[in-house]
This record gives C-alpha cells, structure tokens and sequence, in this order.
C-alpha cells in the first residue's frame, strides 16, 4: 500500500526530532538529558508498500504530529519476520546469480510460487498471507543486493589482508551505454587454497586513460586498506593505455609496487599471431566474411539457405552460418568449419544469384576450398589449445601454460615435414578433399610458408618464456639430483630444499596433487621456499576471467537497464568461494 498523497510534502522523522532538539537547546541548555533525539531506522524498517505497511497508516505532518516517544515507536517497529527477511535476502541473491532484473521477483517469482503452493498444497490462507509479507519490491532487491555485495567484498578484503601476497588481471570494456567499464579479479591463497575472486568493478570517467585506470585501483585500495607492496603481480592485454613501460599502467603501478611481475594476456597474444597470415590466406578469410554477411544480411536470403540445407540432407543443426566478432578471439574457427561443412550448400545458394558470381566461384575451385579446409583444421587446433590448455583453473600457472605452449609449437614443426612428405592426417578437412589427389605444389608451399610464419610469430610474441622459467627448475622438479644449481635460493631457502627433498611425505604429496596444491601443502614446514615458490604461481596467464565477466556484464546492462551500476550484481553472480551471510544481515535489521 502506498503512501497518502498528502504525505508528498510531510516533513522527514528526523527534521522533526531536530527541530525538537533545537528548541530544548534555545530554552534550557541544561535540558539536554532530557530530550529524545530521533534516529531513522534503516530503510528496510519504515513501513512501505512491501514491508507490510498497516491499512490505517498515516504520514506524520505538520497538523497530525504524534508525541516523539510515540513517533519513534511507530517508525521502529518490526513488520517483517525473520524467516520472510531472509527469504527476501535468499530471493535477491538467486536473482543476481541468475543476471535478472530486479522485477522479477515480484512479478514473476511470488506469483509463481503463490501457483505451486495453491496446486500441490491446496488453498490455505495461511501460507498466502505468510508468502505475501516477504519484500519482494525491485527497490527491496536493490537494496539487498548492494547489501549482500557489501558483504562479500568485506570478507574478500579480509582474505587479501591475511594472504602473503596477491595477484591482479585487469581489462577495460565499453557498455552499452559507452561508459568505460574496468574489471579486476584478484588470486590468492586462502586456507591451502588457491583462490580467483572478482574484486571490483569501476566506471571510468572520459577516456580510460592509464592515468584513470591506476586511479581506480589505487583508490580501491586506499579505501580499503590494501598495501600495494602485497601485489606482485599484474595481467592485461596488450592495450596501449597498460602495456606502456615508461608512462602506461605498469609503469604507474610498479611505482607503486616495484617487485610487481607483468604478464601479457597469453589469449591475446595468441589471437595476434593467427591473425598474421599471408595473402593468399588471409584473402579465404575475408571471402568467408563476405559469404557469411551476404547469407545473413536479409532474412529471405537466411530462410532460402537453410530450405537449401535441408534439402541437401545437412540435418537440422547445419541450416545456418555462424558469425565472427574481432573480439570474440575463438569464433573465427567456428566460422570456418561450419562454412566449410556447408560448402555444397553455398555453392547452390550463390548459383541462385546473379549478383555472386565471384562468391560462387570460389566454392567452384578446388585450391580455394582446400585453403579453407586448412583454415578450418588449423583454427580448430588453435581453439583446442584456448580452451583446454589456456583457459586453464585455479591451478592453472604461467610455467604450465608455456609448457603447452612448446608442445603445441612443436607439433607445428612437425606438422610441416609431414605436409612436405603428403601426409594430411592431421589436417582432416584438407585429406577429404584430397583424398583421390596429391596437394599441388603450390597449395603445399602455402601451407608451409604459413606454418613456418606461426612458428616465427609464436617465437616472437612468447619470447619471454625462457626468462620466466630461468630459476625455477627446483620449482617443478624439487626432487631432481641439483635442482638448486644455478637458482637464486638464499642459504635458509636452500637448506629448505634440501630438507623437503629427503621427506617421503613431500615426495608422494608431489607425486599425488597438482603442483600448486603440493607447494600449499609445504606452506607450514617450509615458510620460506614455500613463499618464493607461491610467487610464480600467483600471476594470471590470462584475461579470461575479465572477458567472462564482461559477458556477465552485456547481459546484465542492456538498454533497458542502461542506468543500472552493475558491480553489486557482478560481486554476487562472480564471487565462487565466498557466501554472503545472510544470517548476519538478518540480524542487523
């Protein structure tokens, strides 16, 4: 129930209690003990449309003022139960989970629930009325939701207070709004675990600048309490306003934190080294562009093809092109094996338009297919190694990554002998094709030109591999005969080593859990080695988790809710290790 009109322009509680105050003061300075200043309660227990506001309430005025004592009993009172406060807690928290708008729980959620109980439990009045007294307005979501984030980003700034050390990854996306959206998400050890948490999210005033973005970390931490020196580490893209040594972001921050690491985004890199190809190939890549948006740019045209795959018995899943974003680095791949796949349906598609004869040549020629095929076979090689090497876990480190990395160029190389001996196993697509004839020189030596390219290029833009693993052999292999020659051990770190690598316990711990939980689980034994250690597992690989959370954030800020401030939202549908204690924030009420 909402307020009376007449209540528009009624006084606050706490201008009269004030007022009140003032007068005792004017009167009697000595009267102090006796006045009854007024606090407001907290939002949640003034009486509103979904708190269980009485039918008889009346907004205190100017002309209808009840006695202070009698005010402050009126406004104080409870009306929500403990169980319906935490069911409208619990409700919110499923909603930002879940990314829906705060709505929904009023206008789809209570309903709903009202339809279930009524059909499995029969009409009972009782649980009606208990169902309708949980606050379930969108301005009671909000607030619990910001509550809950409080929360959990307390208990998260605990956590970095109690670790060693910490590690940041850090990116920078525009909204739908084209306000400047800066993500940061934090890893950690906690409790013998090696923990990744989403840390904040922060609007950027103007141009996100690096000036603007180290302003939004350092002010994080200041208001926190953080110390820089505990950062060692920091993961960005390659972007101009982060990357610069002398005047960007890191530049800025190892003022800050001089013993800070930085690590370019491996995902990143990577996306640039598939996107240096020759000619020749990079001229399939930009056919297949066109293939796809001539398709799609008009439904007739989307609805003839997919009648065309259906009438080549394709099947169902095959009666579409996919598309390709710049940004979305592993679509590409998509792109090319379902073009390649629908080829017999492209090239009768384009024979029904006159205005495509160059687009229906190409499906035609068997060169140009056979580019593709490797295109396709390649690009899905590169998509594996993004997804179940690079994209790693919490146990995933900079050292591992680097070890997949080697494996995968070395079978790059191989792979380049074998296409020069006609052997086409590995590139599926293209031993289709060519199943009934041998590659053609041509086609051979643009296959292995690029090959060799990506080889050069990987070399180039992971070239700092070797720097990151130089001193830290004794890390991988603790139990290897010298596995401290040539380190940079200090005589107590050293004397350490040798000790953990004479204790059977340690031996079979290593022998039985990922390295990181191996090097945790030293932590109590050998402080010292165990810290230098935790150090090279600690910096992100990459900003998979940043791109992840704006995904979270497109869905959650669209333009119908392009004034929402999303980082509450994003804390609690991010956040994986941390609850927020609802039992707690019940009680504050």
């Amino acid at each position: 129930m909402s307020l009376p009109i007449s209540a528009a322009n009624a006084p606050c509680p706490m201008d009269l209690a004030l007022e009140s105050e003032e007068d005792n003061h004017s009167s009697d300075e000595s009267s102090d003990d006796s006045v009854d200043i007024i606090r407001p309660d907290p939002v949640e227990d003034i009486p509103d449309d979904d708190e269980g506001q009485d039918d008889d309430y009346e907004a205190p005025g100017e002309a209808n003022t009840p006695p202070v004592n009698s005010r402050k009993r009126k406004w104080g009172q409870k009306s929500v139960s403990e169980p319906a406060l935490k069911a409208s807690y619990q409700v919110a928290l499923r909603v930002a989970q879940t990314k829906q708008p705060y709505t929904i729980a009023e206008s789809l959620i209570l309903p709903a629930v009202s339809l279930m109980c009524k059909a499995m439990l029969g009409k009972d009045e009782e649980y009606e009325e208990k169902l309708r007294s949980i606050p379930l307005s969108d301005a009671t979501i909000a607030r619990r939701i910001d509550e809950m984030a409080a929360d959990v980003r307390t208990q998260l700034v605990e956590k970095l207070l109690k670790a060693d050390y910490f590690a940041l990854q850090l990116d920078e996306s525009t909204d739908v709004s084209d306000e400047a959206q800066l993500l940061a998400f934090v890893r950690f050890v906690d409790q013998d675990e090696m923990q990744e948490e989403f840390l904040f999210c922060k609007q950027l005033p103007g141009r996100a600048t690096s000036s603007e973005i180290f302003r939004a970390i350092d002010d994080f931490f200041h208001e926190h309490h953080i110390p820089w020196p505990k950062c060692v580490a920091l993961c960005t893209d390659g972007a101009r306003a982060t990357c610069g040594l002398k005047s960007g972001l890191i530049a800025l921050v190892k003022d800050a934190a001089p013993q800070l690491m930085w690590t370019h985004c491996m995902l990143h890199r990577e996306n640039l080294v598939a996107k240096d190809m020759s000619g020749e190939l990079s001229n399939v890549m930009d056919t297949v562009m066109k293939v796809v948006h001539f398709v799609e740019k008009r439904a007739s045209q989307t609805h003839l093809f997919s009648s065309l795959c259906d009438a080549a018995g394709e099947g169902e899943e095959h009666t579409a092109l996919l598309r390709h974003s710049g940004v979305r680095w592993l679509s590409c791949g998509a792109v090319l094996s379902r073009v390649f796949e629908l080829r017999a349906s492209l090239r009768g598609f384009f024979a029904c338009h006159d205005d495509s004869a160059e687009l229906a040549g190409c499906f035609s020629d068997d060169a140009w297919l056979t580019k593709l095929a490797y295109l396709s076979d390649l690009y899905r090689e590169l998509n594996r190694l993004n997804g179940s090497s690079m994209q790693g876990g919490r146990d995933a480190h900079v050292n591992q990554l680097y070890d997949r990395m080697e494996g995968f160029l070395k079978k790059i190389r191989r792979w380049r002998g074998r296409v020069r001996e006609g052997i086409l196993s590995m590139f599926p697509s293209v031993e289709e094709l060519c199943e009934s004839a041998a590659l053609s020189p041509h086609l051979t030596h643009t296959i292995v030109s690029h090959l060799e390219a990506l080889d050069d290029a990987f070399g180039e833009y992971f070239s700092e591999a070797e720097l990151w693993r130089k001193d830290k052999t004794w890390i991988q292999f603790p139990f290897k005969d010298g596995a401290a020659d040539g380190s940079n051990l200090t005589v107590t770190e050293e004397d350490q080593l040798i000790e953990l690598s004479t204790d059977s316990t340690c031996r079979n711990a290593y022998e039985t859990r990922p390295l990181v939980q191996f090097w945790i689980s030293c932590q109590k034994d050998f402080p010292q080695l165990t810290a230098k250690a935790m150090r090279s597992f600690l910096p992100f690989a990459t900003t998979h988790l940043c791109e992840s959370g704006f995904s979270s954030l497109v869905y959650l800020k669209t333009e119908y809710s392009s004034r929402l401030k999303p980082e509450a939202d994003l804390a609690l549908c991010l956040t994986t290790s941390i609850c927020p204690r609802i039992d707690a924030l019940c009680a504050s009420h």
